[in-house]
């Protein structure tokens, strides 16, 4: 994650913790010598570092680089001081040099630097060796002092060993279980957004960026990148929304298939991908898949897109870690991308299917010819008028197209029937709602799309079919295409009867709005009949308006 004034009082506190033992320390050493003006200046001195490391923790704003140098100078600064202040002659016998035990522990653990601990043990034995040397400190308290730093310091050195090793094993394991989690989560859910959403903030977090995005090209691997999901930490942000293929670093990447990291705190304003700003680092990995054999193309692998962080901390740098947790999370994207689009292409190629046999149906009837496809583009006129949602508007469309499949259980005597159906004959005909339904059942539609199948003929009194639906079970779209379909079977001709005036269809829609149909989207029919798009759809030798019944 980001590294932000909290995260790094998180991190530096108990540096802090440590600094307030140690002034506790030299106080109960030293409690029978407080007037002393040493202890004095090293308790002030002690006491002002620590609110000053305090304050800085709260202003620093990100800057990793230098609160770790801070803390690391003042554990430097403490020891050699207290190494330094316990040869002053008035203090002679009080052994202060002992504190600096603990603050050798402090920076083996804390840093969990051998190098700077090792440095810190040898500037802390040279303050003591130069004391022996000008008679300031006795050869015994010399030898004690020497042997405990070298012995603490080479403790130190093991413990700084095994805590970096366990801090590798501990981060190893957490990403593990990061990457576990996106594919958890990727199996449990069917969404794309979701999977990418879920997999970028794993990402930004893991690797500790400020932001990152995912660009996608289109189905064929064409660009431009189109922005697929954006994460900040500190939430929102800039991110470019379409980029050029081989434009900025995730167009080079998009470009070449090869991931790219960058760093640089020479420039105070970097940018990437022509949008970002104050940008310290950046990595980009492409998203890659086997692409599926095509007429254009072999089944080489194929470029879907790219993920990038972007990193506002200066001093960051992406490490080769980082790289790798980012090719496995983008390959686990770039096959929840391929899957979502082969679902959709079969999807596609499914709906294509059915509407080919829906308009093959129809054509066994010369009078119901087109019918479907009229009532989907009167219906879509509606749905946009009423603002339905395109995930509602593409049910409407499907629904539509195939709400008289069933028919193909009616017999050709019944469809084609010139004069009035019987009771029996109407019975026969009332159930294409129903086979239309259950031929459609198994194929995975959704329950939008299986109501307007089943309940299109249903009315708002609860006096329609097949299941006398009424008032709010009656969903908006399905409102939408009872109107649709009544209209249409009301403006064309039919066996028994020729098409009706455009006026005796509005008079005996408004009849029956309130009772059979919504008097919503009556009056929204009639707000669109004068449109072009409208017109278009009945356009025959002349415009709806002039057409007169047989």
């Amino acid at each position: 994650m980001s590294w932000k004034p909290t995260t790094q009082a998180s991190w530096l506190t108990p540096n802090l913790h440590i600094r307030w033992a140690l002034l506790a320390g030299v106080l109960i050493l030293t409690y029978d010598k407080l007037g002393n003006p040493f202890i004095g200046a090293l308790t002030g001195m002690l006491f002002a570092s620590n609110i000053g490391f305090a304050i800085y923790l709260r202003s620093s704003k990100g800057d990793l680089d230098g609160a770790r140098l801070f803390a690391a100078c003042l554990r430097i600064a403490d020891g050699v001081g207290v190494t330094i202040f316990s040869l002053a002659p008035t203090l002679a016998g009080e052994r202060l040099w002992l504190l600096g035990i603990p603050i050798i522990l402090a920076e083996a653990l804390s840093s969990r630097n051998r190098s700077s601990a090792a440095m810190l043990v040898g500037l802390m034995t040279a303050v003591q060796v130069v004391a022996f040397l000008t008679g300031a400190l006795p050869l015994k308290d010399l030898a004690i002092s020497v042997a405990l730093f070298g012995i603490l310091g080479g403790i130190g050195l093991l413990l700084a060993g095994y805590k970096s090793q366990e801090d590798r094993l501990h981060s190893r394991d957490r990403r593990l279980s990061a990457v576990l989690d996106c594919g958890t989560a990727f199996a449990a859910t069917r969404s794309l957004k979701a999977t990418v959403v879920h997999t970028l903030k794993t990402a930004v977090n893991e690797v500790g960026a400020s932001c990152g995005y995912v660009l996608l090209l289109d189905d064929e691997g064409k660009g431009p990148l189109v922005a697929e999901a954006a994460y900040g930490v500190d939430g929102e942000f800039e991110f470019p929304e379409t980029l050029d293929v081989g434009f900025g670093l995730s167009g080079f990447v998009a470009r070449t298939g090869q991931p790219v990291s960058v760093s640089d705190d020479s420039i105070e304003h970097q940018s990437y991908d022509g949008v970002m700003t104050g940008i310290h680092a950046a990595i980009s990995v492409p998203l890659v898949t086997r692409a599926t054999s095509t007429a254009s193309r072999g089944s080489d692998e194929q470029v879907l897109g790219v993920i990038t962080m972007l990193s506002r901390t200066r001093g960051h740098q992406f490490s080769g870690d980082d790289m790798d947790l980012l090719r496995t999370l983008s390959a686990l994207i770039a096959v929840a991308v391929a899957n979502a689009r082969m679902e959709e292409r079969r999807h596609e190629t499914f709906v294509r299917t059915l509407e080919s046999l829906a308009t093959a149906l129809e054509a066994r009837d010369e009078y119901t010819q087109g019918h479907s496809q009229r009532v989907c583009d009167v219906s879509m006129l509606l749905g946009e008028r009423m603002g339905l949602s395109p995930e509602a508007m593409e049910e409407l469309r499907i629904g539509t197209v195939l709400h008289d499949i069933g028919k193909i259980g009616v017999p050709d005597a019944i469809l084609n029937k010139r004069a009035r159906l019987t009771d029996e004959e109407f019975a026969l005909m009332k159930l294409h709602p129903v086979i239309g339904y259950e031929i459609c059942k198994p194929l995975m539609l959704s329950e939008g799309i299986l109501m307007i199948i089943r309940n299109h003929h249903e009315k708002l009194d609860g006096s329609g079919y097949p299941d006398g639906l009424k008032g709010g079970e009656l969903p908006l779209s399905l409102r939408i295409v009872c109107i649709a379909d009544a209209f249409d079977a009301m403006s064309s001709t039919r066996p028994y009867r020729g098409e009706m005036a455009l006026s005796d269809v509005l008079a005996e829609l408004s009849r029956g709005a309130g009772t059979q149909f919504d008097p919503v989207v009556v009056e929204a029919l009639k707000h669109v009949l004068p449109s072009d798009r409208f017109q278009s759809i009945y356009l025959k030798e002349a415009p709806v308006q002039e057409r007169r019944a047989a």
